[in-house]
């Protein structure tokens, strides 16, 4: 006696269709799982890439005081010790007119400090990168720098010029007298602005030690 099950022929293609289609999904399933978990391991892999002398492009500051000034500056490296800072900046003629800006255990070389990304021209290639930080001189008014942050906000050199000569008219002594010929020496050294904010910034937070930095 025969126990078997006839099926007809559009029964067998019916279940052959179906088991090519299964096979045709499971295919796509892999594949798309493969090239998810590739993509990812791309993206970890390659990641965006921190020079160990700076910051890349341009950073946020957090958690800054109130009355705090952002700017930006233009870095080409970041050292452990001043020695080190001023050794690179000795050894680059380029830098001649760069300064370093110490903040915290740390020593920025900077070429620039702009109110704006825009005024900020950097190269990776260079090796420079575009810092954004925010400074506050409040502390400053107290050694008689309280028109520091002025200074450092104002866009047109002709102003600051001006603010030093109606100064020097008014008879001030002592530390505010130091303020404005510590302003004159440097708008005799410069007229970029930039450099300007740069230099003020390197003298009132390390020899003056008011100005402090918000990264």
């Amino acid at each position: 006696m025969k126990f078997g099950k006839r099926y007809s022929n559009a029964t067998v293609f019916m279940a052959m269709l179906q088991g090519i289609l299964i096979g045709v999904a499971a295919v796509v399933v892999i594949g798309l799982v493969l090239i998810v978990t590739k993509g990812k391991g791309d993206i970890n892999a390659s990641g965006e890439e921190v020079p160990t002398t700076g910051p890349p492009a341009a950073e946020t500051p957090t958690s800054a005081p109130e009355n705090a000034l952002p700017l930006f500056a233009k870095q080409h490296g970041v050292f452990s010790t001043a020695e080190s800072a001023a050794q690179f900046i000795a050894e680059d003629s380029s830098l001649a007119k760069a300064a370093v800006i110490q903040a915290g255990e740390n020593y920025f070389v900077w070429s620039a400090v702009g109110l704006t990304e825009s005024e900020i021209e950097t190269n990776g290639n260079e090796g420079t990168y575009r810092k954004a930080f925010s400074v506050d001189a409040s502390a400053c008014g107290a050694i008689g720098a309280g028109k520091l942050r002025e200074v450092l906000a104002e866009t047109e050199i002709d102003k600051i010029k001006k603010l030093i000569a109606e100064q020097k008219s008014g008879g001030e002594e002592g530390e505010v007298k130091d303020f404005h010929k510590n302003m004159t020496a440097i708008t005799a050294f410069t007229s970029d602005l930039r450099i300007i904010r740069l230099q003020l910034l390197s003298y009132y937070s390390s020899a003056k030690n008011c100005a402090k930095f918000t990264f």
